[in-house]
């Protein structure tokens, strides 16, 4: 092992796959994270725990924990490889400047594809590339520049910037609005009609749902016919643009699709969601231009629209 000064530098690989083994609890995943086999990253810690002289793990016979050294050193390395990974990041000019961006399936599918063409052309510098998720990403780790979320807003530590309010209201598409117009012309008339429902408004109570959104308007509790229920507004949304009931649609999910006549607005009440739609990014970061002129065209274009 090499010296410097007369001490022993530290071993880099295994320190590497003890934070990644740390971190997940696993050998095997760890091993699938840093591209090489379980047994590579258990001879690895081996090392590192002759090293120190002291059991990192606690083995079970299909598990493993943390010893109590295990748990001092595994978070202290993640730290410095996190910042280890940024220095690099800021030292070595990427070859192709692009931006990472995560955001709700339904907002990056409905909202921001069909305005994404207009940022391209005006900064072809920053290449785009968007990857749907509903969870909180770890923007150390997950290699993500940006977040678009929905929700409160309290997202601690990071950098947050509201990007818009939502309401709901229910939406159908035209041929459907004709189809049963008579039937349409009252609330109460969306009884025995498909109501297009997504698991989207089962994460809190408050959020918008046709019980709520019944409520609202004045008309009995079990009022509406069923229909079927998707796991995304996005897929609840399409069904509804193909003619399959009635859904309740997000502002600004619904924006393109009214604006093109793909859906139309039912009544007037609108049921304010205590969720909005949030720019989310590191605080160290804001300053980068790649990300500053994504946040100054998202609000630029949120505000307009």
């Amino acid at each position: 092992m090499v010296e410097r000064s007369g001490v022993r530098a530290a071993p880099l690989n295994a320190l590497r796959s003890f934070e990644v083994a740390a971190r997940l609890l696993s050998f095997a995943a760890a091993a699938e994270e840093l591209g090489v086999t379980a047994s590579a990253v258990s001879v690895q810690i081996k090392r590192l725990e002759e090293r120190i002289g002291r059991p990192l793990f606690e083995r079970g016979h299909r598990s493993v924990r943390l010893s109590e050294t295990g748990a001092r050193l595994g978070p202290a390395l993640g730290v410095i490889f996190t910042d280890l990974d940024r220095l690099l990041a800021e030292v070595v000019e990427p070859a192709i400047d692009s931006i990472q961006i995560s955001a709700m399936p339904s907002f990056a599918a409905r909202w921001l594809a069909p305005r994404l063409a207009g940022f391209t052309a005006r900064q072809p510098r920053y290449p785009v590339r968007v990857v749907g998720a509903d969870r909180l990403v770890d923007f150390d780790r997950d290699g993500v520049d940006i977040g678009l979320r929905y929700g409160r807003g309290s997202y601690a530590g990071l950098h947050v910037e509201k990007l818009a309010d939502a309401r709901a209201f229910p939406v159908c598409s035209p041929g459907f609005r004709a189809a049963h117009e008579d039937r349409l012309a009252l609330p109460a008339g969306l009884s025995g009609l498909p109501l297009l429902g997504d698991e989207t408004s089962l994460q809190s109570p408050d959020l918008p749902s046709w019980r709520n959104w019944f409520a609202a308007a004045g008309v009995a509790p079990g009022t509406g016919g069923r229909g079927p229920v998707f796991d995304s507004a996005h897929m609840a949304l399409g069904a509804a643009v193909a003619g399959q009931g009635v859904a309740l649609g997000l502002t600004p999910l619904v924006d393109e699709d009214l604006r093109a006549g793909a859906l139309v607005r039912l009544f007037d009440i609108a049921l304010p969601s205590p969720y909005a739609f949030w720019f989310v990014c590191r605080q160290d970061r804001l300053r980068e231009r790649k990300i500053r002129v994504f946040r100054d065209w998202i609000l630029a274009v949120m505000a307009a629209s």
